[in-house]
């Protein structure tokens, strides 16, 4: 009886096809020290949801620093629970191979994303690129305030903050992957040491200084940076070149370069790229604040984020193809990109590559028209000549009528008195032929006081007209749209009447002040004022959870 056991099925770089529960399908990605499988979970009754497992690389399996960080890895990742963070379902080990058990995410890294933009000469719309950094700023801002079980603060700073930490899913959501190298109280740690990505890393983590939650907002402005420009902010590969940049303050002089159309954006960058941590932003929330008040309907931002994705991907599919049509699906990428959306008017955008800038289609809003119609300088022409016919006319006039007087008969004393009673006394006598009685005849009695009357009277209703041509309607009353949400959802009033549950789309109301109360679920409310006037579109976005504003405009 033969009672050795039965060998583990393994693949072809020596993994087990199995790992307790969790069947491999196929390999996802490989780093320096693990690499991602996709798995199936079995379960009872043939449930068998898709996960991620990560597993050390078999030639570091028994490197006992390797597994201690990815240990912290595991700890780290299940102390955090966010929508902008990657999920830890699992962490194990079977036969000495330890292995970490993820959730699924199905979509792009941000690497990718840049690296095809790149390749197909689109540029990322400065909405996209705005919503995707006040994602990141949110899962941030959730690590960076983390405890313990014990309610301790964990201190947490990721430290590894690129583009191939980023994915976005094919739902908009942008997750923050690999807390590896994370630093917190979890793990003690080596004075100097320098860990890291250069390229993204900050100017004290190059000098293995003392790292905070600065260090973060220095490696997600640098990924904006690479969205924006479509190339990295430091393409520079040598860390000695690097860490001079970094020291010179060159990251933030580069942010400042950029083209005027990215005059928001640069801003928030220049201040999260300074070299002083201090000097950055004071967290990842307030950072979310700035880039959020870039993105014009919140509402509508990861729509715009998913259709973009769309976009990009089918033109990626669409390389294959002949040149001619590829040309073509470049033009209606470079279009969609200009504008950030494809109905109404947009944002104006910025640049794809920086060597070759796409300058943004500007489209003109109905309140630019109308002031357009009734600027000065474009009423000048019109009014010049209302007042040139009305002079015109009158001097036309005026020599038609002396023509007249000249031909008629000088009138008699009689005919002079009876004028003013009726014009019907000129007609009783016995009438010449009818083209010799005249009904003009009133205009001209006496003749030196209609010749002052006409002169001082006349210019008056020239004035008039350039008056009429030039005034802007008063408006009185009129209504404005508001769309209202929050975080948690929340029921909405406005001026004490229910109105529905947030989100509220584009709701109508009446000019004026309005009373908007929002009560959520557990109790909290928040009570403001919105100053409607009329044609007003307005949006607001309240958050229970750091009691402040998060978006609109």
């Amino acid at each position: 009886m033969n009672t050795e056991p039965t060998p583990i099925a393994r693949v072809a770089d020596g993994t087990p096809e199995r790992l307790g529960r969790y069947r491999i399908v196929r390999p996802i990605s490989t780093g320096g020290m693990a690499r991602v499988f996709e798995a199936r979970r079995e379960s009872l009754a043939g449930v068998s949801p898709r996960v991620a497992i990560k597993v050390i690389l078999p030639d570091f399996a028994d490197n006992r620093p390797f597994q201690e960080l990815f240990a912290h890895e595991a700890r780290i990742g299940s102390m955090l629970q966010h929508q902008n963070v990657v999920q830890i379902q699992d962490f194990d080990c079977q036969d000495g191979l330890y292995y970490l058990v993820m959730e699924y995410v199905e979509g792009v890294t941000l690497r990718r994303i840049a690296s095809m933009c790149r390749r197909h000469g689109a540029p990322v719309p400065l909405d996209v690129i705005a919503e995707i950094g006040r994602q990141v700023c949110d899962g941030l801002a959730h690590a960076h305030s983390s405890v313990s079980e014990e309610g301790q603060p964990l201190n947490l700073v990721h430290r590894d903050i690129k583009p191939s930490n980023l994915m976005v899913n094919p739902q908009g959501v942008v997750k923050l992957l690999d807390f590896g190298i994370s630093k917190g109280l979890t793990r003690p740690e080596h004075a100097g040491a320098v860990r890291g990505t250069w390229g993204y890393m900050s100017p004290e983590q190059a000098e293995g200084g003392s790292v905070t939650a600065a260090a973060d907002l220095f490696g997600l402005a640098s990924v904006l940076y690479e969205l924006a420009a479509v190339q990295p902010l430091f393409p520079e590969k040598e860390p000695d070149i690097v860490k001079s940049l970094l020291n010179s303050d060159e990251s933030a002089r580069r942010a400042a370069k950029m083209p005027r159309e990215y005059a928001g954006l640069a801003r928030i960058l220049v201040r999260a790229l300074q070299r002083d941590p201090a000097a950055r932003f004071e967290s990842a929330l307030a950072m979310g604040r700035a880039l959020a008040s870039l993105v014009q309907d919140p509402l509508l931002a990861r729509e715009r984020l998913n259709r973009f994705q769309g976009k990009l991907l089918a033109l990626n599919n669409e390389s294959g193809r002949p040149a001619s049509s590829v040309a073509q699906k470049n033009a209606d990428a470079a279009d969609i990109s200009r504008t950030g959306q494809t109905e109404g008017p947009g944002l104006p955008i910025a640049i794809g590559d920086v060597a070759r800038p796409v300058r943004p289609v500007r489209r003109v809003s109905e309140e630019e028209k109308t002031e357009r119609i009734f600027r000065p300088s474009s009423l000048a022409l019109p009014a010049f000549m209302v007042a040139a016919m009305a002079i015109l006319s009158f001097t036309s006039y005026r020599l038609w009528q002396e023509g007249t007087v000249q031909e008629e008969p000088a009138p008699t004393p009689a005919l002079a008195q009876a004028v003013p009673d009726s014009v019907e006394t000129v007609v009783e006598p016995p009438a010449p032929p009818p083209k010799v009685v005249k009904k003009r005849v009133p205009t001209v009695k006496p003749v030196a006081p209609v010749a002052e009357k006409t002169v001082s009277v006349k210019p008056a209703p020239v004035a008039e007209v350039v008056t009429e041509a030039v005034s802007v309607p008063v408006e009185i009353g009129g209504e404005g749209v508001v769309t209202i949400s929050s975080i948690p959802t929340a029921r909405v009033s406005i001026d004490g009447t229910f109105v529905r549950t947030t989100p509220v789309f584009r709701h109508t109301v009446k000019a004026g002040a309005r009373e908007v109360t929002l009560k959520a679920a557990d109790g909290r409310s928040h009570s403001f004022t919105l100053d409607v006037r009329d044609g007003a579109d307005i949006s607001r976005v309240w958050s229970f959870e750091s009691a402040a504003w998060v978006g609109g405009n």
